[in-house]
């Protein structure tokens, strides 16, 4: 029988009955840094012919990310008589390569200009600009706050930010959103060959063998109108097909899984709005979608 251990849990077990007791501030930081640091997972884009991580490695990857944590912590928390302690940086300072050219906007806090969202590193409450094609704004809020430690500056991570494809992910477990332009589709007869996707891309992928359709209903996202699907996946997974740009990996959901899609036609481009979380929590994310305006 397989049992699930949670990370938190076995960390603050670790930090209790390790050989040396560590000062609350740096503790604290250790657990902040576990939480908010995620992982470049991207369960809705399958690799052609790339096998998937096994369990096992998935344990060795986290176990040397928790170790690289406590000592990247306590080497940054020393001060200068190099002793242990101090207090963590309850905020970080976004650097030009891996955050939005203005700085972060507080929760709830409206503003004027969008930011335009940086190719990779963090996302902060505010108005976005991405790379995505065709262009469009979004809005983040209280998506930040999904497990964020209370007292620390919550954000999400930016996977993915192409003028095909952006993808957002907050906190652990993870909510996703991803958005992509689908340009070709797997051919259904063929299906080493791609195609033009079809003029009813929802009812399409809703016939894809290895899916079920658990609720559909006519809707909008950015005054378009739009299907949603929620969709429950089987044991294999459901490729859609190519991302525009990216040779691999493809559109597609991973097995065992559960989604809600948007499939929504702007400009006579096919987009495929996809949420996910991992704790079932995919509410969380729908104000997000809501605040789509095309540009």
């Amino acid at each position: 029988m397989t049992v699930k251990r949670d990370p938190d849990a076995i960390l603050a077990a670790w930090l209790e009955e390790g050989p040396t007791a560590l000062p609350e501030p740096t503790r604290r930081a250790i657990a902040v840094t576990t939480r908010t640091t995620t992982q470049r997972r991207h369960p809705i884009w399958v690799p052609r012919g790339r096998p998937l991580m096994s369990t096992n490695l998935r344990w060795a990857v986290a176990a040397i990310a928790v170790i690289l944590a406590i000592g990247g912590a306590a080497y940054f928390l020393a001060p200068a008589g190099g002793q242990v302690g101090g207090p963590p940086t309850l905020a970080p300072s976004p650097s030009a390569s891996n955050s939005a050219i203005a700085s972060p906007t507080p929760a709830g806090t409206s503003v004027a200009t969008p930011f335009q969202l940086a190719k990779e590193g963090f996302v902060y409450p505010g108005t976005w600009v991405p790379a995505f094609d065709p262009p469009l704004t979004f809005t983040v809020d209280r998506e930040v706050e999904h497990n964020c430690a209370p007292g620390f500056a919550c954000r999400g991570s930016i996977d993915a930010n192409l003028p095909g494809w952006m993808d957002l992910e907050f906190g652990i477990p993870r909510i996703e959103i991803s958005v992509v332009r689908v340009d070709k589709v797997d051919d259904s007869v063929q299906p080493s060959q791609v195609s033009a996707p079809p003029g009813d891309l929802a009812a399409w992928l809703a016939s894809r063998p290895g899916l079920t359709v658990t609720g559909q209903k006519k809707t909008t996202v950015g005054g378009l109108a739009a299907t949603r699907l929620d969709l429950r996946i089987g044991t294999g997974n459901v490729e859609i097909g190519p991302i525009p740009g990216v040779n691999d990996p493809a559109v597609g959901f991973g097995p065992n899984s559960a989604w809600r899609v948007y499939v929504v036609g702007v400009r006579g481009k096919q987009i495929l709005i996809s949420l996910n979380a991992e704790d079932g929590s995919v509410d969380e994310l729908q104000p997000l979608v809501d605040s789509i305006v095309w540009r």
